[in-house]
């Protein structure tokens, strides 16, 4: 079996050849030719005579009459971090990672035009639809489920949440998921999309993610490591096609297995299946699209495979380019390679379009008379997501995704001042004297003077190409911020001259920024820190003529994304194992080493916050609150733990008082 586990293939600016698939094990090689005029490729999809191709924040609409043949019609840019995509009814939905959900009008392919934006609970990744119901997977935070019946104005419904979920598909009132490293299918009824439950499980042989369903069969494609009990025999033996009978959703039943090339590469882990026919045609990232004959369920048998044109990744390997998605007409398959472009694969015989299967999609109930409460907290309710908080006096400011930024002043009653809209989501917000400076998605990050009746005047503005800006923070004095777009990036932002802020340095590092992991704090008068998913917190030295990054505190094992980093008075607070340490200013010493302090009986996890006497956690992901009495950082005591219906953020603090930015529950404010 071929092993596709390549070194280091860059030499003299030369690739070295990427080894063939043995014909005799992967089928014959199919012929393809690339599309041109499309750029890199993440997913791909048929409607009619219509191809729809996504990439890199770009949306193409090519005409497909004679299928060999694509003739691009139309594009549109601007789309953030592009992932899948599905069309209906002459509108094309599209995931884009940290940057939301994007509802685009292709009835004029040669003008597509943006339609609506929806600010999703978290990195919207996999996307399907059934009926007036929308389902986004949203990875670490499960599956988002969605009001599409007006797709000018889509509504949060509820939350199902998983292990990892990339990539999930319905029909009938049962949703399917593909849990990533848990390695498994799940099955949820969704009959009642408020109230989503769980029906069955069954293991994958290896990371899940997407799949599809034809009659009581799914199809879940998987990659990465299989279940193997030794690391050698598991790793990069993930990848494959699992075929389950799922006639009785609580007990599927494992048909058939078929298994791909061996290979393991930390980016692009993405798995897709379709079938039409008795084929299932799989895109399975660099080992490229597999043909499989599943006329017979329990023998599945690859009979054909494609690999596409060489290109380095991340580390500096070389692969056969990476193929995020696939799509059906007759005799060919679209491919999407992610850093080459959208191939036209030959498969005379084997490929046909996809034919919808009927559905019965679920019913919406009517929305609750009343928001979900939480005793002891009062709720501001607005039309968007409450991402984050912050105070000016008596008056905290709200960032309410597309909603706005609105002003409430605080006291007996939530009082509403005034909304300031333009077109952007807020997605996050920090105040600093009488000045905001706000996060906006794709409309960069905003700076504005507050005026005497709340009034907003804008200030300046920085925009980052290609990137939505998720979180800025802006610690006393106020010269510099802290700035992430969600991906792999912070960057540090000089605001000596506050009319033309500027990008003072970029770094880049391995995992993701999920939630609030900027903490808004200049640690010795010289410090910001960001708290990365991986490498834990990061010290930014702005003291000098240039911004550096001194170091990470080190750790001998990984921090996590679920928790993350505030300040302490000159202290680091930092929250991992279930416990929390404090670090001292540009702390070098090994984290593993210094005390950790928790409660008997709590697993501490989430972002901290804390106003020296009392320690909130919040866990966006797991929808829980511990309060902690914090008095003596030394010997904390639990005060409260709760659950939320809204996923929470970074808290803010008025006169003792508590106050929780909680998603789409609203903003909670502690009472009396």
């Amino acid at each position: 079996m071929t092993r596709l586990i390549l070194p280091c293939l860059m030499a003299a600016g030369m690739a070295e050849a990427v080894p063939s698939l043995d014909p005799t094990v992967y089928g014959k090689p199919l012929a393809y030719q690339k599309v041109e005029g499309v750029g890199p490729c993440i997913a791909a999809e048929v409607v009619g005579d219509r191809l729809y191709a996504i990439g890199r924040g770009k949306l193409y609409v090519l005409d497909i009459a004679r299928p060999e043949q694509p003739r691009l019609l139309g594009s549109l840019a601007g789309l953030g971090t592009t992932r899948q995509l599905v069309v209906r009814d002459s509108l094309a939905y599209i995931t884009a990672r940290q940057d939301g959900l994007w509802v685009v009008d292709v009835a004029d392919p040669a003008k597509p035009a943006l339609v609506s934006h929806y600010d999703s609970v978290e990195m919207a990744t996999g996307i399907w639809l059934s009926g007036d119901v929308g389902f986004i997977a949203t990875r670490c935070y499960g599956v988002e489920i969605i009001d599409v019946s007006d797709p000018r104005h889509i509504r949060h419904v509820s939350t199902l949440k998983t292990g990892e979920a990339q990539s999930c598909w319905t029909r009938d009132g049962l949703l399917y998921i593909g849990d990533w490293a848990p390695r498994k299918l799940l099955i949820a009824d969704v009959r009642n999309p408020r109230q989503p439950v769980f029906v069955g499980e069954a293991p994958l042989d290896g990371y899940g993610d997407g799949g599809c369903l034809r009659g009581s069969i799914c199809y879940a494609s998987t990659g990465h490591h299989s279940r193997a009990a030794s690391k050698a025999e598991a790793e990069g033996h993930g990848h494959g096609l699992d075929l389950y009978d799922v006639a009785d959703p609580t007990q599927p039943r494992l048909l058939g297995r078929v298994k791909f090339p061996p290979l393991y590469c930390i980016f692009n882990d993405m798995w897709s299946a379709r079938v039409a026919g008795h084929y299932c045609f799989a895109a399975d990232t660099y080992n490229g699209v597999f043909v499989v004959d599943v006329a017979d369920p329990s023998q599945p048998a690859i009979v054909a495979h494609a690999q596409f044109p060489p290109a380095p990744v991340a580390d500096g390997r070389v692969f056969p380019d990476s193929v995020g998605g696939i799509a059906l007409a007759q005799d060919v398959i679209y491919a999407a390679g992610n850093a080459t472009g959208l191939y036209v694969v030959s498969a005379p015989g084997l490929a046909s379009p996809v034919v919808p299967e009927p559905d019965r999609a679920p019913v919406l109930p009517p929305s609750p008379a009343q928001p979900e409460t939480v005793p002891g907290f009062a709720t501001y309710q607005t039309d968007g997501q409450v991402r984050a908080v912050a105070l000016q006096d008596d008056v905290a400011w709200v960032a309410c995704g597309a909603a706005g930024l609105h002003a409430v002043r605080l006291g007996k009653a939530l009082e509403p001042l005034v909304v300031h809209q333009n077109g952007h989501d807020f997605c996050y917000v920090s105040c600093l004297g009488n000045r905001l400076f706000t996060a906006e998605g794709a409309g960069g990050m905003g700076i504005y003077d507050i005026g005497p009746d709340h009034r907003l005047a804008e200030r300046a503005r920085l925009d980052i190409p290609h990137q939505g800006v998720r979180q800025v923070v802006v610690p006393a004095p106020g010269q510099f911020a802290l700035v992430h777009c969600g991906g792999p990036v912070a960057y540090v932002v000089d605001l000596r001259d506050i009319d033309h802020p500027r990008i003072a340095l970029k770094d880049s590092q391995v995992g993701l920024f999920y939630g609030d992991q900027l903490v808004d704090h200049l640690f010795a008068d010289r410090y910001l820190v960001a708290f990365w998913q991986r490498s834990g917190p990061a010290w930014y030295d702005i003291s000098g003529e240039k911004s550096v990054l001194v170091g990470n505190t080190p750790d001998t094992s990984l921090y996590s994304w679920t928790d993350g980093a505030c300040a302490l008075g000159e202290s680091l607070l930092v929250v991992k194992r279930g416990q929390y340490h404090l670090l001292e200013p540009n702390e070098q010493r090994n984290t593993s080493e210094l005390p950790g302090y928790s409660v008997a009986g709590i697993h501490l996890e989430g972002r901290p916050s804390t106003d020296g006497k009392t320690l909130v956690c919040t866990s966006r992901h797991k929808r829980t609150v511990t309060i902690l009495d914090t008095a003596d950082p030394t010997q904390p005591k639990l005060k409260r733990q709760f659950d939320l219906a809204g996923h929470p953020g970074a808290c803010a603090f008025w006169q003792g008082r508590i106050l929780i930015p909680a998603g789409y529950q609203g903003l909670l404010v502690e009472q009396d």
